[in-house]
C-alpha cells in the first residue's frame, strides 16, 4: 500500500479538510505561539478555502475559518467578553489588490472623495483594553474575535499603558485597541538573557511579546519589556470623535501612544507612500509586516461596514519577503514532538534580510513534491512574514532532473518503527510512540497526566531533565527510575524523591480507561478510552480486538479503529507495554457493560448539537452510551439521527444536507425516560 497517496475526494471533503487544517495553524499561532508556516501560506490556504466555499454554493459554516478570526483561548486565562468583536484584516498583497479594494469602497459609497489614513502595521498581538470612569479593568487578547484572555495584570506592567485616563470628556466606558509588541533591542535583550540561563530564545519578537504577555506569573511579564501602540476604539467613539485622525489626536492627549501615520486623498499616492516605506521600514525600531490602510471618517466606515472577520473598509497590504538565492545540501526528515515527520532543507548559510539562514522547512510530503526540491539544487529562499525561513522555488537549472529525487521514508529516523500517513492528511507519522526519542518527553507529560496515570511531582522540566540526562528512554523506564541519582540532582531531596516515589508505586494498577488513554493512542481521548474498557473489560482484549469488535464500541470509526489496531501492531510499542507489564503495571479489569438491544437508538449513531433546556449534554451523550447508542461529535452520511437544540448551528446544517434525520430534545427526552 502507498502510504503517501491521497483518495479522491469531492469539493465539500476538500473544504471541510482545509478548515481543520487551518484551525490547527490558528491554534498554534494563536495560542501556542510557535507558527508552522508562513503568513503567506497561511493566506493562500484561507483563500483557497474561501474559493472553494463560494463554489460549493451552500451556506458557509458559521465556525469556519473564513468566518471567525484567532482562535478559541487558552483554559489557563479566565474568559474576557469583547463589548464590539475585536476582528481582523484583509490582507493585500500587491497594488492590483489595493486598487480593487478602493474600487469596492467607492462602488458602495458611489463616491470618490474621501481619505484614507496610513500607519504602519505591527507585529505584535492584539489587545482590547477596557476603561470605566477612565480607570482601566480589564485588559484581554483578541482570542476567537469575541472572547478573549483576561490578561489585565500582565498589562498593567506595560509602561505605555496608563492605568487611568487623564483629560476631561472621556466616555464613562471606553475600549481602545491596540498591539503589544517587542522591540529590536528589548527582543535582543531576551535572547541574551535565554541563552545565558540555558533556555530555548524565542524564534522572533512577535513570538516573544506574545508568550511574554500570556506568562501565569505577571512579575515575568514585567520583566520582558514590552511596549504599546494603540491603534482603534472598540466601545465608546460614539459622540467622542469622528474620525481616525481625531481618535489619535485623543489618544495621544489621555496618555496614549501613537504611531506616526499619514492622510492621503487617493489611491495613487497611498500605493506610492507604500514603496518608499519598503525600504524606511529597516529604520524603526520594532518589525512591522506592512501598512494598513483605513477610511479616516467614521461614519463612512459605518456606511461600508464588515464581512464576518474583518472590516470592509480597512486592509493591510503587506511586504514582500526578501529572498536570496543558495544551495541545498542535504534533505533531512524531522521527527516533531507529536510524531509529525517534516522534511527540512539544510543548505548552504546565506543571508536574508540581516538574517544567517541555513535551514528550512518543506512542511510535508506534498510540499516537498510539489516544488521538487532535490539535494545539490540551487533554490531561493525567504523569510516569510520576516521570520520563517521558507525555499520560494528551485533557481532554472539544468542538472537539477539529473539529481536523484529525495526518497520518502517507509520508517522513523529516531526510532525505526513505521510511518504511517491516514486518509485526508498530508503529515506522515511515526507509528513507535512509546519508544520515539524525539516524542518522548511529550508522551511522558502526557502519561502521567492527571487523566492518565495521574502521577505526582513529575512536572515538564523533570521530565526534560530525566530525558535529557539519560535517565529515561521510554515511559517504561519511569518504573525502573535510578533513585540513587536522582538524590544528587540539585532541587531534589529526600522528601521530594520519597513522594515521587510513593506516587509511581501507587500508579501501578491504574483504572483501565486511564491507562488507555495514558498510551497516547491518536484519536483516543478520555471518552473513548472508557468506552474502551467499558466494552473489553482489559487492555489485552482492546490489544488483540480486530477491526469488527472496535468498529462495535461507541465513538469508534474505521480510523479510530485503524489507529488502535496500528498503535499495538507497531513492535516497537508491545515491547515498552511488555516491560510496563513485567516492572509490575498491571491495569485493573473493568466490569463489562451489556448494552441493551430492543432500545430504538441501539447500535444507532447519534450527534448531539446545541444546547438542551433539561438535560446537560455530556450528560445526554452517557445516557445514551448506556442505552447501546453511539455518541459522536460530527455529522458524516453514516449518522443516523441528529439530536437537535437550541443554536444547533453547522450540524444541522449538515445534517440537512445529507437528508440525516432531525429530532428535538422532546424525543431526547422520550428516549432517555425523562419528564420535562
Amino acid at each position: 500500500m502507498n502510504l503517501f497517496s491521497l483518495s479522491g475526494t469531492s469539493l465539500a471533503e476538500e473544504a471541510q479538510a482545509l478548515r481543520v487544517q487551518i484551525r490547527e495553524h490558528n491554534f498554534r499561532y494563536f495560542i501556542l505561539n510557535e507558527p508552522s508556516i508562513s503568513d503567506a501560506d497561511y493566506d493562500a490556504l484561507l483563500r483557497q478555502l474561501g474559493d472553494l466555499e463560494q463554489c460549493l454554493g451552500k451556506p458557509t459554516p458559521s465556525d469556519s475559518p473564513t468566518q471567525t478570526v484567532g482562535a478559541p483561548i487558552s483554559q489557563a486565562f479566565t474568559p474576557c467578553e469583547h463589548a464590539v468583536p475585536l476582528l481582523s484584516l484583509a490582507n493585500a498583497f500587491d497594488a492590483e489588490e489595493v486598487r480593487a479594494f478602493d474600487q469596492r469602497i467607492s462602488d458602495v459609497l458611489d463616491r470618490d472623495d474621501y481619505d484614507y489614513i496610513v500607519e504602519p502595521k505591527i507585529d505584535g498581538l492584539a489587545v482590547n483594553l477596557r476603561y470605566e470612569s477612565g480607570v482601566l479593568v480589564s485588559a484581554a487578547t483578541r482570542g476567537d474575535g469575541r472572547v478573549g484572555e483576561n490578561v489585565t495584570d500582565n498589562v498593567r506592567t506595560i509602561a505605555d499603558i496608563p492605568w487611568r485616563l487623564a483629560g476631561e470628556g472621556v466616555p464613562d466606558v471606553l475600549e481602545i485597541r491596540g498591539e503589544i509588541y517587542m522591540s529590536k533591542a528589548s527582543f535582543q535583550a531576551l535572547n541574551q538573557s535565554q541563552a545565558l540561563a540555558g533556555e530555548k530564545p524565542f524564534a522572533n519578537p512577535r513570538n516573544a511579546a506574545a508568550g511574554s504577555l500570556r506568562q501565569l506569573d505577571a512579575s515575568k511579564t514585567a520583566k520582558r519589556q514590552l511596549s504599546f501602540f494603540a491603534y482603534g476604539v472598540g466601545m465608546g467613539a460614539d459622540g467622542w470623535v469622528t474620525s481616525q485622525t481625531e481618535f489619535f489626536e485623543r489618544l495621544h492627549r489621555i496618555g496614549f501612544p501613537v504611531q506616526n501615520y499619514q492622510l492621503f486623498s487617493n489611491i495613487d499616492d497611498v500605493l506610492q507612500y507604500y514603496e518608499a516605506f519598503t525600504i524606511k521600514r529597516v529604520e524603526l525600531k520594532y518589525d512591522i509586516d506592512g501598512l494598513v490602510f483605513k477610511l479616516n471618517d467614521f461614519s463612512l466606515q459605518d456606511e461600508v461596514g464588515f464581512v464576518a472577520r474583518s472590516p470592509r473598509w480597512a486592509i493591510a497590504h503587506k511586504f514582500p519577503a526578501e529572498e536570496a538565492l543558495t544551495t541545498v545540501k542535504k534533505v533531512i526528515w524531522q521527527v516533531g514532538r507529536t510524531g509529525v515527520i517534516t522534511p527540512v532543507a539544510v543548505m548552504q548559510p546565506v543571508s536574508v534580510g540581516g538574517v544567517m539562514v541555513s535551514r528550512a522547512t518543506l512542511h510535508n510530503v506534498q510540499e516537498l513534491q510539489r516544488k521538487d526540491v532535490r539535494e545539490g539544487d540551487a533554490v531561493w529562499i525567504r523569510r516569510a512574514g520576516d521570520v520563517i525561513p521558507e525555499i520560494v522555488c528551485v533557481a532554472n537549472d539544468e542538472a537539477h532532473l539529473q539529481r536523484s529525487s529525495v526518497v520518502v521514508p517507509d520508517v522513523c529516523p529516531e526510532c525505526s518503527a513505521l510511518i504511517v500517513q491516514e486518509n485526508g492528511e498530508v503529515a506522515i507519522r511515526c507509528s513507535g510512540g512509546l519508544a520515539c526519542p524525539a516524542q518522548l518527553k511529550e508522551r511522558l507529560s502526557h502519561f502521567v497526566s492527571r487523566h492518565g496515570m495521574d502521577i505526582e511531582g513529575l512536572g515538564e522540566k523533570l521530565i526534560a531533565r530525566m530525558v535529557d540526562e539519560g535517565l529515561i528512554h521510554d515511559i517504561a523506564d519511569l518504573y525502573a527510575l535510578d533513585y540513587e541519582t536522582l538524590m544528587t540532582w540539585t532541587g531534589m531531596g529526600e522528601k521530594k524523591i520519597t513522594k515521587l516515589q510513593q506516587s509511581i508505586t501507587a500508579s501501578q494498577h491504574p483504572d483501565l480507561a486511564h491507562f488507555l488513554y495514558a498510551l497516547g493512542m491518536r484519536h483516543v481521548g478520555q471518552a473513548t478510552a472508557r468506552n474502551l474498557a467499558e466494552a473489553l473489560g482489559t487492555w489485552e482484549h482492546v490489544r488483540d480486538a480486530d477491526e469488527a469488535a472496535l468498529l462495535a464500541i461507541s465513538d469508534v470509526g474505521t480510523e479510530v479503529a485503524a489507529s488502535i489496531q496500528r498503535f499495538f501492531q507497531e513492535k516497537h510499542n508491545s515491547e515498552v507495554l511488555q516491560r510496563l507489564y513485567h516492572l509490575g503495571v498491571h491495569p485493573q479489569t473493568c466490569a463489562v457493560k451489556e448494552k441493551p438491544l430492543n432500545h430504538p437508538l441501539s447500535g444507532k449513531r447519534v450527534v448531539l448539537t446545541g444546547s438542551f433546556e433539561h438535560i446537560k449534554r455530556s450528560d445526554a451523550q452517557q445516557q445514551l452510551r448506556d442505552l447501546g447508542a453511539k455518541p459522536s461529535g460530527s455529522v458524516s452520511k453514516n449518522t443516523d439521527i441528529v439530536i437537535a437544540g437550541e443554536k444547533a448551528g453547522s450540524k444541522r446544517e449538515k445534517a440537512e444536507a445529507l437528508g440525516v434525520k432531525i429530532v428535538g430534545e422532546a424525543e431526547l427526552l422520550a428516549w432517555l425516560d425523562i419528564k420535562p
